[in-house]
C-alpha cells in the first residue's frame, strides 16, 4: 500500500533530522519518544525506529494498546476506545510533572495520541502524526467506522465482530492475511509477510 510507503519515508526522515541533533553536538538535551501503534499491530512494529532513536541518544517507549502486542488485557474485554487508549492515558499520567514527550502515533494511534494530547498537553512537546487518524469535529472514531464498514470491498478477508449483536457497531477488528500481504506489506520481503493479525477494537 502507498500509505505504508510514505510511513516509512516519513519516519525515516524524521529519525534523520533528530540524529543530525545528537546530544553532546548540540545544546539541545535527548527527547524521550513515545511510540503509539497502528491497528492490529503492537509495539513491535517499530523495532526498527527504537534502535535508531536509541543510537541517537534518546529515550524511547512503544507502548501496547489495550489488547494488543504483549498487553495483558484480553481484546474481548476492551468496550471501547477508551479502553483500547487506556495504556498510553496511564503511562502519560505517571510521567513526571516536569518532562515532556515526543508523541508518535500510526494509523489509529493518531486517535490514542490525539487523546493524549488533549488531556496532558503539558507533558507534550510535540507530537507526530504519521499517516495517522487525527479526529476533529466531523472526523470521529464513529465516523471511520461507519466508512469502513460501507467500504466493504476494499476490506477483503479482513474480519469484524459483533459481540454485542449485528446492529451494534463491531466490537473487534482482525486483518486479514491476504490483505496484510497485498495492502499492508506488499513492499516487505515476503519472509517478512508472515505475520499473526490480531484483533482489535
Amino acid at each position: 500500500m502507498y500509505q505504508i510507503w510514505k510511513l516509512m519515508l516519513l519516519v525515516s526522515l524524521l529519525i534523520c533530522h533528530l540524529l543530525s541533533k545528537v546530544p553532546g553536538t548540540s545544546s539541545e538535551p535527548p527527547k524521550h519518544f513515545v511510540l503509539v501503534h497502528g491497528a492490529c499491530h503492537g509495539a513491535w512494529s517499530w523495532y526498527k525506529v527504537v534502535p535508531l532513536l536509541k543510537s541517537g541518544g534518546h529515550n524511547v517507549t512503544a507502548l501496547d494498546l489495550g489488547g494488543s502486542g504483549v498487553d495483558p488485557q484480553q481484546v474481548n474485554t476492551l468496550r471501547s476506545i477508551s479502553d483500547y487508549i487506556k495504556p498510553l492515558r496511564e503511562f502519560m499520567a505517571s510521567l513526571p510533572d516536569e518532562e515532556k514527550v515526543v508523541l508518535v502515533g500510526h494509523s489509529l494511534g493518531g486517535l490514542a495520541i490525539s487523546q493524549a494530547m488533549e488531556m496532558f498537553p503539558e507533558k507534550i512537546s510535540v507530537a507526530f502524526f504519521v499517516t495517522a487518524s487525527m479526529p476533529g469535529p466531523i472526523l470521529n472514531v464513529s465516523i471511520l467506522i461507519q466508512k469502513a464498514l460501507r467500504d466493504q470491498d476494499s476490506q477483503m478477508d479482513n474480519h469484524y465482530t459483533y459481540d454485542d449483536g449485528p446492529s451494534s457497531p463491531p466490537t473487534t477488528f482482525t486483518f486479514g492475511p491476504m490483505f496484510l500481504s497485498s495492502k499492508v506489506y506488499q513492499l516487505s520481503p515476503p519472509e517478512k509477510r508472515i505475520w499473526s493479525p490480531r484483533r482489535i477494537l
